[in-house]
């Protein structure tokens, strides 16, 4: 009879949880390691009640294992706990919904991939721990960037490399944030960040520049959310300065968001920010209606929040 061990992880982090179980498995004995494509609930189970040719204890990996749904409770009769012959191993994204009923959950493993806190001085190490090992030393505006850009551990690592050989071929030895942009990011979202940064920077010039290439290249929706999302927190920390890293953790802003959203705070103050999140939401209530007159509406927002600061 088979065990059930579900593997729940996304990203390179599911590879490498995948890869530690199974040699976990090969330091039991199970020796045999088979794949299965597709199928079902009821033919993954019955196809796989004993071991292979020789009898040998096996390891059956089921890829995207999501898309088979819940497990009919009729099969419990069918598993086993973990000293079985046969370990089904079920690899699933983090965010899966339950595949097995609770009440028979007991009866199998489950693993989950442990990642590091966005704000964890782990993710700090590894992007100056990549960097440095590949020639370059990394500023911390960047490093706060990177983590921003990428939650999996394994592609933070892998980005933080390249940006440092990228950096070796130009013939430099120090990372910028200007690299993140040129290297990780489409036009698109260079021109998003270079927009909610220059904002809360207080960089005028950079700030319209950017605002005329989106308008002329993305969609408005999208932008109205960032924004909220950018200035929100700023609004939130001018009103309540002492309680910034709290707004920060509940809204799920991470250091680089945080720390703009803390310059512009200072910036503009609690009545300013107050008038352009309320103009935020106005624009997109109007731009779902079809009334307003959208970008250019956006544009004097913009304006008015920037007046009174030195160019």
């Amino acid at each position: 009879m088979p065990h059930l061990h579900l593997l729940i992880a996304s990203g390179s982090s599911q590879r490498r949880l995948l890869e530690s179980t199974v040699s976990a498995l090969a330091g039991k004995g199970y020796s045999d390691v088979r794949r299965q494509e597709g199928g079902d609930w009821r033919s993954i189970v019955t196809e796989n009640m004993s071991g292979g040719l020789f009898d040998e204890q096996s390891v059956v990996i089921v890829e995207d294992a999501d898309k088979l749904g819940p497990m009919p409770g009729n099969l419990a009769t069918l598993l086993t706990p973990p000293d079985s012959s046969v370990v089904i191993l079920l690899v699933c994204k983090s965010d899966t919904p339950s595949l097995i009923p609770k009440d028979l959950i007991h009866l199998c493993g489950v693993s989950k991939a442990s990642e590091p806190s966005p704000w964890s001085k782990e993710r700090d190490e590894t992007v100056v721990g990549e960097a440095k090992k590949n020639g370059a030393a990394i500023r911390r505006e960047a490093v706060m960037l990177l983590k921003e850009l990428y939650e999996d551990m394994g592609e933070l690592a892998s980005e933080s490399a390249k940006l440092a050989k990228f950096c070796a071929l130009a013939g430099r030895n120090e990372i910028t944030t200007d690299d993140v942009g040129s290297f990780c990011l489409s036009d698109g979202s260079r021109s998003m960040l270079k927009l909610l940064d220059g904002i809360c920077n207080g960089l005028h010039s950079e700030s319209i520049q950017a605002l005329d290439t989106m308008s002329r290249n993305a969609e408005l929706l999208p932008l109205l959310s960032a924004l909220h999302n950018r200035i929100r927190l700023a609004l939130y920390i001018a009103a309540f300065p002492k309680e910034k890293t709290a707004f920060a953790r509940a809204l799920g802003a991470r250091d680089y968001a945080a720390r703009l959203a803390e310059t512009a705070a200072g910036k503009y103050g609690r009545e300013k920010l107050m008038r352009f999140v309320t103009g935020l939401i106005r624009i997109n209530s109007n731009e779902k209606s079809g009334m307003g007159a959208s970008w250019r509406d956006l544009n004097v927002l913009v304006i008015d929040l920037m007046s009174g600061l030195k160019k």
